[in-house]
C-alpha cells in the first residue's frame, strides 16, 4: 500500500481572496468551486499555526470537477501572516511552483501582459531528452519531436506558476 496519494490540492495563502479567485478563474479557467466559506473553529487556526480567533476565509477551485490537483485559496486576517521574501525574476529556496497543462500559452501570455502580471519567462519551446533516467532540457525553435512549449509567471501574490502547453485533459 502506498504511503500517500497523488496530491489532492495545494493551499495558497493570499492577501486578497477575491482578486486571487478572479485570477485563477479568468486566467487559468479554474471555475468549478469545490468548497468555500469561513473556517471559524479554533482547530483551523491551530492547524495553520495561527492564534485562536484568526479569520480564515477560503475557496477551493478545481478543473472539470476533478477532486485531485485542486487549488485552495486561503485569506487569513486578524492577524494576517507575514509575507515571505521572494524574487520577482525567478524562484527562491522554500518556494513552491504550481504546474498545469494548458491548451494555449499565447492566449494566457497575452492576458498576463494585458493585466500587467509578472511574466518570469514568456512561452519558449523546449526539447526534452531522457537517457538512463537523466533528463536533459534545451531551448529550441524546432516544432514537433520531443519538444513542447512552457512558460512561468507570478500570480497576484507572487506565487510562481508554470504552464506546459499540452492538452489539459492529458493523463501523463
Amino acid at each position: 500500500m502506498e504511503l500517500v496519494s497523488p496530491m489532492v490540492r495545494t493551499a495558497l495563502f493570499v492577501s486578497d481572496i477575491d482578486r486571487s479567485v478572479a485570477f485563477y478563474k479568468e486566467v487559468l479557467g479554474l471555475e468549478d468551486v469545490y468548497a468555500e466559506g469561513d473556517l471559524v473553529h479554533a482547530t483551523a487556526a491551530k492547524l495553520l499555526g495561527m492564534p485562536r480567533g484568526t479569520n480564515i476565509r477560503f475557496k477551493i477551485l478545481r478543473a472539470r470537477g476533478l477532486n485531485k490537483g485542486m487549488v485552495g485559496l486561503f485569506q487569513l486576517k486578524d492577524p494576517a501572516p507575514p509575507y515571505i521574501i521572494k524574487r520577482r525574476d525567478g524562484c527562491s529556496i522554500g518556494e513552491a511552483c504550481l504546474v498545469f497543462y494548458c491548451a494555449n500559452l499565447d492566449r494566457v501570455h497575452d492576458q498576463l501582459v494585458a493585466g500587467k502580471y509578472n511574466v518570469v519567462c514568456p512561452p519558449l519551446r523546449l526539447e526534452v531528452e531522457i537517457k538512463g533516467g537523466a533528463l536533459s532540457l534545451k531551448e529550441t525553435s524546432i516544432e514537433g519531436g520531443n519538444g513542447f512549449r512552457e512558460m512561468t509567471f507570478h500570480d497576484p501574490d507572487g506565487i510562481l506558476v508554470n504552464l506546459i502547453e499540452r492538452d489539459p485533459a492529458s493523463d501523463d
